[in-house]
């Protein structure tokens, strides 16, 4: 059925080939178990009655492909007894649907639990198989397709069923996975490609009743070793069979979802209040959109770069920048950190923190490798790709020369020892290797073919394609700079450009995050129509698609798609007749919700004067990067001269604070704060909620902050260090109604009773000397006579009096 290609959990890409299998409702009759009129059958169909190919190619027909024959559909016996058998023929073939008609009388299944099938996942490479799945009804927008963080059931030769968490919206299988898979209604989503791409109106529940098709989808052009075989396609339940006349072992329960915090044991319902949300300003402390420090450097955008005289139409709190490491390293252990203060107290002076990487190899400019290398025999490679040369020329170094292996190492220590904890500085890139310290030496990467003047690949003398050298540094030194790197740093921050997995070392295992530098272009795997080799796809590979819940991830935006995609809703770089290396873009916020990333290069939403509706969107998109902490409920109480606070918070976001800023508390009388507090509460971590239940935590502690009974008002805040470099910096804001620009946060009233009469008393509306007194058991002329006061009539709300002892 052609119509499916247009987007389902897949996308119809050039150069990629998916592969759809679609069980759809026709007056078709094909062999059932346990046939009744309306009923699903338990198996939809077991193969077993197809004779040869011919007969099983008549029910599951390739309906369309662009290319004839791309997919061999056959009889396997995979399973013992006849399976449905696919590979590929064509592998450049970009797409194809096999279809297999159910009957209407059939359709019915709500008397199931869910989906279930056989599968066998043989590959001669070892390649895992990223299997997705949608299910068809006949309703208007009757598609349904796997949550992007939903679970199944496998039970392979053991027979224990164990949990497996899909992966951005498909079915993570192992290779050489032979056994069985269980997938519940509620593990589907009505497929947001009939919403435009968007998931929120696309909220209907599946209606087990009224299926019209299954369908099953994967990418052999990344798995053209793999063959695939599926048996007894079907449901299962209270009331289905295995097919062999026995009753499948019962699926095991899930893990009961995490539940939100229990208020605490102290909680009264007078002291219990609910804080309303409000969403939290773009510019909070570490995430969103950055733009450079200095943009002139990097010239991309020709006009405008006197936006920071202008008032800025985005708000922001980090700034980034590049530097030479031949700026700051003049000797192997001689550093000049001048310039690099300089411009880490130039973002600081505007209340922001910074977001820095170290090059050495920039193209196009000087290089910034450090003189004294150069002067000790350290051999360069010239190059004339991404312009270099246009304006300036780098040089791109010997990477594997050990004594620039040494240098780097001895910067990065030395970076580290001035650095670490600084609280002007948020977060830092790795960097240093490659082109832009992005990690990669494209197209010197041993791979791309060589070619001559008119672009024809050269072949040598036995025919091979002669192939660019490999440019970049050994495995083994590479992991010299992250252990490096990742040795320096207790405190602040590391991300580098990609997960990598070798055998000498994963990234996985550094305390060390990432940065996606085509951000929305190349994030998306080949499941959500992708490749292997974009980011996302190099964290499956890695293993690490659960990073950012303790290491933050960063990116940028390439610049040719950091204004226009936000003409578009929802926002994507999708210009016909201006693609970027013969592509489109990819939807901005499957991007952030895969990803999870906190803040993002992006300085053309700064400097290019944007329409409101698209400013708009550019808006709520830096908005929605990172975390978004808002206090649910408080609790106040007062006992026995302690005072017992508690905050439930949740995270509206996409990801946690990564960073232990201190946490304090206040009591005020009015508009004064009479006393602060600090407390051990701990900010960062909090994930959002999510398939796995609450993750909401509580933060609570018993005070004694010495108030003298009366009425206060608490409020919360978190503190921000650069605070103690200037008082510009921007607060942290929780995402509610009663949050102050200050960064104070109300959580409500509180009466102190029983506290000593000793220390201070701060003056409320409507007291007098002799109510004073009455309260704490002593005369008005002794508060009068302490606190020398020439008329004991009067005193005003907020005047702190000193109480006799």
């Amino acid at each position: 059925m052609r119509a499916l290609g247009k987007k389902a959990w897949f996308s119809k890409k050039a150069g990629i080939f998916a592969l759809a299998i679609a069980v759809v409702s026709s007056g078709y009759s094909q062999p059932a178990v346990w046939a009744a009129k309306g009923a699903a059958p338990a198996v939809l169909d077991d193969y077993e009655s197809y004779g040869n190919d011919e007969g099983l190619q008549a029910a599951w027909k390739l309906d369309w492909s662009d290319k004839a024959g791309s997919v061999a559909i056959g009889i396997g016996q995979g399973s013992g007894s006849k399976t449905l058998k696919l590979t590929v023929v064509d592998k450049t073939a970009t797409w194809a649907n096999v279809m297999h008609p159910i009957a209407e009388e059939q359709s019915d299944a709500s008397s199931f639990e869910g989906i279930t099938f056989w599968l066998n996942n043989e590959t001669a490479d070892g390649k895992p198989l990223d299997l997705g799945m949608e299910l068809k009804t006949n309703v208007p927008n009757g598609a349904f397709n796997l949550k992007q963080s939903g679970t199944a059931q496998l039970s392979a030769a053991d027979g224990e069923w164990k949990p497996s968490s899909f992966n951005a919206g498909s079915l993570h299988i192992n290779a050489g996975f032979k056994g069985n898979v269980r997938i519940a209604w509620s593990e589907f989503n009505q497929a947001a490609w009939q919403c435009g791409g968007d998931q929120t109106p696309c909220a209907a529940v599946i209606d087990s009743g009224s299926l019209t098709g299954l369908q099953f989808g994967y990418n052999p052009s990344a798995h053209e070793g793999n063959t695939i075989e599926i048996d007894d396609a079907g449901f299962y339940g209270a009331t289905s069979s295995n097919g062999n006349g026995g009753t499948p072992p019962a699926e095991p329960a899930k893990p009961k979802p995490a539940e939100a915090p229990k208020a605490p044991v102290w909680a009264t319902a007078s002291g219990t209040q609910e804080l309303a949300y409000k969403p939290a300003p773009i510019d909070n402390p570490l995430k969103g959109f950055m733009p450079f420090l200095d943009a002139g450097k990097e010239g991309f955008f020709k006009e405008g770069d006197d936006w920071r005289d202008r008032p800025s139409q985005m708000p922001y709190s980090l700034e980034f920048f590049y530097e030479p490491l031949s700026a700051v390293m003049l000797g192997i252990d001689k550093f000049d950190w001048s310039h690099f203060d300089k411009q880490l107290n130039d973002i600081a002076s505007r209340g922001h923190q910074a977001v820095f990487r170290f090059y050495i190899d920039y193209p196009n400019k000087p290089s910034g490798i450090p003189q004294f290398l150069l002067d000790g025999g350290l051999k360069t490679r010239a190059y004339t790709e991404f312009e270099n040369g246009k304006e300036t020329a780098s040089v791109s170094p010997d990477w594997d020369d050990p004594n620039l292996v040494s240098a780097i190492e001895k910067f990065s220590a030395a970076l580290g020892e001035r650095y670490d904890g600084d609280p002007r500085v948020g977060f830092i890139m790795v960097g240093l290797i490659g082109f832009w310290g992005e990690w990669h030496t494209y197209p010197y990467d041993g791979w791309t073919p060589k070619t001559d003047a008119d672009g024809k690949e050269l072949k040598d003398d036995k025919g091979e394609t002669v192939r660019l050298a490999n440019w970049m540094p050994s495995e083994a030194n590479q992991k010299k700079v992250l252990d490096a790197m990742d040795d320096a740093f207790d405190q602040t921050r590391l991300v580098v450009r990609n997960p990598i997995a070798n055998e000498t070392f994963q990234t996985k295992n550094y305390d060390i995050g990432y940065h996606d530098d085509s951000f929305a272009f190349q994030t998306l795997p080949t499941s959500m129509g992708g490749q292997d080799w974009h980011f996302w796809g190099r964290a499956i590979t890695a293993e690490d698609t659960d990073f950012w819940k303790t290491r933050p991830m960063g990116g940028e935006m390439r610049p040719e798609i950091q204004v226009p995609m936000w003409n578009n809703d929802p926002p994507k770089y999708n210009d016909p007749v201006k693609p970027i290396e013969g592509a489109q873009g990819e939807d901005f916020y499957d991007a952030v919700n895969l990803t999870h990333a906190s803040f993002m290069m992006n300085q053309g939403v700064f400097q290019i004067p944007l329409q409101p509706v698209a400013l708009g969107r550019a808006q709520e998109g830096s908005r929605s990067l990172g975390y978004e902490y808002s206090a649910v409920k408080s609790y106040l109480n007062d006992s026995n001269g302690s005072l017992n606070i508690g905050v439930e918070v949740e995270n509206k976001g996409v990801a946690p604070f990564y960073y232990d800023w201190q946490v304090e508390l206040s009591a005020k009388v009015g508009n004064k704060v009479v006393k602060t507090w600090s407390t051990d509460w701990k900010l960062s971590g909090i994930l959002p909620n999510d398939a796995n239940g609450n993750h909401n935590v509580l933060w609570q502690g018993s005070f004694k902050p010495q108030l003298t009974s009366g009425d206060y008002d608490i409020y919360l805040r978190v503190v921000n260090p650069l605070e103690k470099t200037t008082s510009k910096a921007v607060k942290f804001r929780f995402a509610n109604k009663d949050q102050s620009a200050d960064g104070w946060l109300k959580l409500g009233k509180v009466t102190v009773s029983g506290a000593s009469r000793s220390g201070e008393y701060v003056v409320r509306a409507g007291d007098n000397l002799s109510k004073i007194a009455s309260r704490i058991g002593t005369t008005w002329q002794r508060i009068q006579a302490l606190n020398r006061l020439p008329n004991p009539n009067l005193i005003y709300p907020g005047q702190t009096l000193k109480l006799p002892e």
